[in-house]
């Protein structure tokens, strides 16, 4: 039964790092650059979601919708201002460079409007769930079906849908997008407001199970160790690498507390000494 307990918690961290991924590697595939903000991106979530709830006092359908909206303007802003007017540089470092310069000040912004004192939040569903000898945290249960919703939404939405087929054709070859007449600047657009989405979402998520502060940008390492474990470059294998760095970080603790990050990127290195592509790289460099 403890087994069963700490897979579930392993499962829910997983979904906060696979959100972080898929939002990592939707922006990866359509501009092809390493967003190194996108863990000051998830601490953003957590802070204006924390603003929505005790700052103006909204209902959780009220924290939810609104919140998607403010994702989504963050991630058109962000858009606009680290990545659009750096595109046609000569020196392709550039807008990595500039994302390292946002994360910077995001972090300073987040200090600046709520200060240097972490903030607590109630989880978003109370209760505890007994089954037998184990307890479940709703918390836990809730970021799952939360985080297995949007995966199905974004593969609906890529898979399904004229504007996802639009999205795909710009990421693969955009000077070929716009030849056909794809107004490629908003499916980048779009792009960014998805990932900021699924981001922000996920600091949401995390904020009742961490202390709201300007350290939740620290759990992207884990978002980029999953993305490289399951195969640089391609959603699902971001989302099983995830998956697997949450079970390990869970039942790492039987090990050890104090060193359990180093167990996980301890197997992150065995696995990508044995296969340096990750465990789905041969698939994904054939689909490409």
């Amino acid at each position: 039964m403890l087994y069963l307990q700490m897979a579930i918690t392993g499962i829910s961290m997983g979904m906060l790092y696979a959100l972080m991924a898929m939002g990592l590697t939707l922006i990866v595939k359509a501009v092809g650059v390493l967003n190194f903000a996108h863990g000051q991106l998830f601490m953003l979530g957590a802070y204006l979601t924390w603003m929505l709830t005790y700052s103006l006092n909204l209902p959780l359908w009220g924290v939810i919708v609104c919140g998607i909206i403010v994702f989504a303007i963050c991630g058109a802003a962000y858009m606009f201002s680290v990545y659009w007017p750096l595109r046609n540089s000569s020196w392709k470092v550039t807008v990595t460079i500039s994302t390292l310069g946002a994360s910077i000040a995001l972090k300073e912004f987040v200090q600046i409007v709520w200060g240097t004192i972490p903030l607590t939040m109630k989880p978003i569903v109370n209760g505890v769930f007994h089954f037998g000898t184990v307890y479940l945290n709703y918390q836990y249960i809730f970021i799952i079906l939360i985080g297995g919703g949007l995966m199905a939404l974004v593969y609906i939405l890529f898979e399904k849908t004229f504007l996802g087929k639009v999205m795909q054709a710009t990421a693969q070859d955009r000077y070929c997008a716009e030849l056909i007449g794809i107004p490629t600047i908003v499916s980048i657009m779009a792009t960014y407001m998805i990932s900021m989405v699924l981001s922000g979402t996920g600091g949401w998520l995390a904020g009742p199970l961490f202390l709201v502060s300007s350290s939740l940008g620290s759990l992207a390492q884990k978002a980029f160790a999953g993305m490289v474990l399951g195969g640089f470059g391609d959603v699902k294998g971001a989302i099983v690498g995830c998956l697997l760095i949450g079970m390990i970080e869970s039942f790492g603790l039987i090990i050890t507390d104090a060193y359990k990050d180093a167990i996980v990127f301890a197997v992150l290195i065995i696995v990508l000494v044995v296969r340096p592509t990750g465990i789905f790289g041969e698939k994904i460099s054939e689909k490409a």
